[in-house]
């Protein structure tokens, strides 16, 4: 439920910014996946995301009300010189079932707002690429995790040019299938940008019976929506750059432990994904760093790395090292090389794990691992062949 409602929260708390520790400006986007097999519950997260979306719901109503006017106007003036003037009107909450020319209009309308996509079902996404859209819609995506700039210029008055910030979350659900089938390129990195909660098979189990919301919890969640949707400014909290900088130098010692690229790549993308949703638990704790801001920022870091090397670990290893074979192990193994190593170990030892885990066994990358493991004072040195862990 966590997962599926960051992309929501950031939405709502569009108009907040804040600097990641290199000290570029961010602000509170994300993108999650809730996977399942089928009929085992997903749908779980419509009732409480449908009360956090009230106040962008309710505007986008006059929004759309706007917009169907401007239509009607524009079909009564069909032969007239005098047309109605564009209201600019902009719904931000569209599902994922749009065109390319739509979705940078609602961009450039929205003024550095967030747009939310919400898709229940994956395989819309996944037709839509092979309606030939896929790649823009790809491109505009990863951009987005970092607001970065997307464009385009046509001839044609017809089509809508713009040059535009891309602020724009997105939340989807769909069977693992589904989901291999969107996520099939690893190489253009938006796997690496989402966060991705698994539920349990529920196969042969009871179906669940959710109580309903009291008039009081819904009045309380609504409260909270509105209060986020009025936030605005920017976030200083070098408390919280510290905690997620402390995760960043642990994950990168396993990495570098584990001689795992995969590992290094995604503890990157999740210390961004972590600080972001820190920064959006120190908006909710009236701006003040607690236990909870630092917790919350570690843990949705954690969750987002294990499940994202659980997932694609070993395909992003063997693309990024280009191994050949894959290792018969656990699914995305973070454990370090070093640790199942002896405490004293020989080069044979190393070439043998390593070829087990389908990794290089050329002399150069032994000898970069064993170099890195001695710089960083993991290892000493025995004789030419043998090491000791320290």
């Amino acid at each position: 439920m966590i997962i599926a409602s960051l992309p929501v929260l950031g939405t709502l708390a569009t108009r907040i910014r804040f600097e990641y520790l290199d000290r570029q400006e961010q602000s509170l986007s994300f993108f999650s996946c809730i996977t399942a097999p089928a009929a085992s519950g997903k749908s779980f997260i419509r009732k409480p995301l449908d009360l956090l979306l009230t106040p962008i719901n309710e505007q986008d109503a006059i929004e759309r009300e706007k917009e169907q006017a401007y239509k009607d106007k524009l079909r009564a003036s069909k032969n007239s010189k005098n047309q109605p003037e564009d209201p600019h009107a902009c719904p931000r909450n569209n599902g994922v079932a749009i065109s390319i020319a739509k979705l940078l209009q609602l961009l450039t309308y929205a003024e550095g707002k967030h747009l939310i996509g919400i898709g229940e079902e994956m395989d819309t996404l996944v037709k839509s690429e092979r309606a030939g859209v896929w790649s823009q819609k790809s491109d505009i995506y990863r951009l987005a995790f970092d607001n970065a700039e997307y464009g385009q210029a046509y001839m044609s008055d017809a089509s809508f040019n713009a040059h535009i910030k891309v602020y724009y979350n997105l939340l989807l659900t769909g069977t693992p299938n589904s989901m291999k089938r969107f996520f099939k390129d690893l190489e253009n990195g938006l796997a690496t940008r989402v966060c991705f909660a698994q539920l349990p098979d529920t196969s042969f189990t009871e179906i669940p019976v959710f109580a309903p919301y009291t008039e009081a919890e819904k009045e309380e969640i609504i409260r909270w929506a509105r209060r986020l949707d009025a936030e605005q400014g920017t976030l200083v909290c070098p408390q919280l750059n510290g905690t997620i900088a402390n995760w960043l130098e642990q994950k990168r010692q396993q990495a570098m432990e584990a001689d795992s690229h995969a590992m290094d790549t995604l503890r990157r993308r999740a210390g961004v994904i972590g600080f972001r949703a820190g920064m959006l638990c120190y908006l909710l704790e009236n701006r003040k760093f607690t236990k909870t801001v630092g917790q919350f920022a570690e843990w949705v870091a954690e969750y987002v790395f294990r499940n994202q090397m659980e997932l694609w670990g070993d395909q992003l290893e063997q693309e990024l090292t280009g191994a050949l074979d894959i290792f018969s192990g656990e699914r995305g193994s973070a454990t370090s090389l070093l640790e199942l190593l002896p405490a004293e170990f020989s080069n044979a030892d190393l070439i043998k794990l390593r070829a087990r885990k389908g990794q290089s066994v050329k002399g150069s990358a032994i000898s970069m691992v064993l170099n890195r493991w001695r710089g960083n004072g993991k290892i000493e040195k025995l004789s030419d062949t043998k090491w000791k862990k320290l």
